[in-house]
């Protein structure tokens, strides 16, 4: 009976000893699973990283696109000032026609009527360099060395331009020569003209046309002549 009982105790033992081992057996075998399934778990985040990387990239490879894009843009803005200065220059070497350069004649121009006469004194750049004219031209009427009463008056119409003649170009300006025959001869005092004498604009030597057939005043208080500032082309 004490045998007996032995051996059912040791079948029990031997069963538990037994259960021990087996549970034992298992337990490796779960821990390596578990760190197997949190390595794919990692190796699965450290891809979706290089994926969010990768596309982090793009936006860093459009933004350069842009300064590249302002490049040409760039380039026009610098070449305008100097292309801009380039012209300011060369209009600046431009200087006055000096009377040297020019020839004078009489047109026409808008006719006569109401007592007057309306040519036009054209002034031609016959020299070989681009010049310019601005202005007035002084107008006046002689007989021999003499002048014929006041000087042209300036008749302010017309707004003054800068005008560029190149060689071969012509301005205009427009007279208005009043007949003398329209004043008392007492107070104008009628005389004869053999030239005119024009003065262009900033200039201190004249050119001389002929004026005969025309009368002036030798009434000095007697306006007779009138003139307008320079505008492009004979008329």
């Amino acid at each position: 009976m004490i045998v007996s009982r032995h051996g059912n105790g040791s079948n029990g033992l031997s069963s538990g000893a037994g259960s021990s081992r087996r549970s034992g057996a298992h337990s490796p075998a779960r821990a390596w699973a578990a760190i197997a399934l949190s390595a794919a778990v990692m190796a699965g985040s450290l891809c979706a990283c290089g994926s969010t990387s990768g596309t982090d990239a793009s936006p860093s490879t459009s933004a350069s696109s842009p300064a590249a894009s302002q490049s040409p843009s760039s380039t026009a803005s610098v070449s305008s000032p100097s292309a801009s200065a380039s012209a300011s220059a060369s209009a600046a070497a431009t200087g006055a026609c000096t009377t040297k350069e020019l020839t004078a004649k009489l047109t026409q121009g808008a006719g006569g009527g109401a007592g007057s006469s309306y040519p036009y004194l054209v002034l031609t750049n016959s020299g070989s360099q681009t010049c310019t004219l601005r202005g007035y031209p002084g107008v006046s009427l002689r007989h021999g060395d003499t002048q014929i009463g006041a000087a042209a008056k300036r008749d302010s119409t017309v707004t003054a331009s800068t005008i560029t003649l190149k060689p071969g170009q012509s301005a205009h300006s427009a007279l208005r020569i009043v007949n003398a025959e329209n004043f008392d001869a007492a107070d104008c005092t009628p005389t004869a003209a053999d030239t005119m004498l024009i003065y262009p604009p900033d200039q201190t030597d004249a050119i001389s046309l002929d004026a005969t057939g025309l009368t002036g005043c030798a009434d000095e208080n007697t306006q007779i002549l009138y003139v307008q500032v320079f505008q492009p082309g004979e008329e």
